[in-house]
C-alpha cells in the first residue's frame, strides 16, 4: 500500500489557502487545505503568538505544518462634521 505523505515546504507553490466560500462558518476541526489532516482551532506555538491573529482563532496543521484563520473584515463609514458628501 503506498500512501502519500507531506511535509514542511513540499510544495513550495502552496503558499496560501484557497479563499473561503461565501457564507462558511469555521468549524472547531477542520480539515487542512494542504494534507487534509484534522487540525483543531488554536495554537500555542511562538510562530502563531507572533502573528497578527488572536492564537485561538488560528489552524496550524501539526502535520505538513500549514496555518490558516478566518478574518471578518468589518468596515465603518466616518462622517466628519461640516462634510458634504
Amino acid at each position: 500500500m503506498i500512501t502519500e505523505e507531506h511535509f514542511i515546504d513540499c510544495h513550495p507553490e502552496d503558499e496560501e489557502a484557497p479563499a473561503t466560500p461565501e457564507g462558511y462558518e469555521p468549524a472547531e476541526t477542520e480539515k487542512c487545505w494542504h494534507c487534509a489532516a484534522p487540525t483543531k482551532k488554536g495554537c500555542n506555538c511562538a510562530d502563531c503568538w507572533e502573528s497578527d491573529i488572536p492564537p485561538s482563532g488560528i489552524y496550524h496543521c501539526a502535520v505538513c505544518g500549514r496555518y490558516w484563520a478566518y478574518m471578518q473584515l468589518n468596515v465603518t463609514t466616518i462622517t466628519l462634521k461640516g462634510a458634504e458628501a
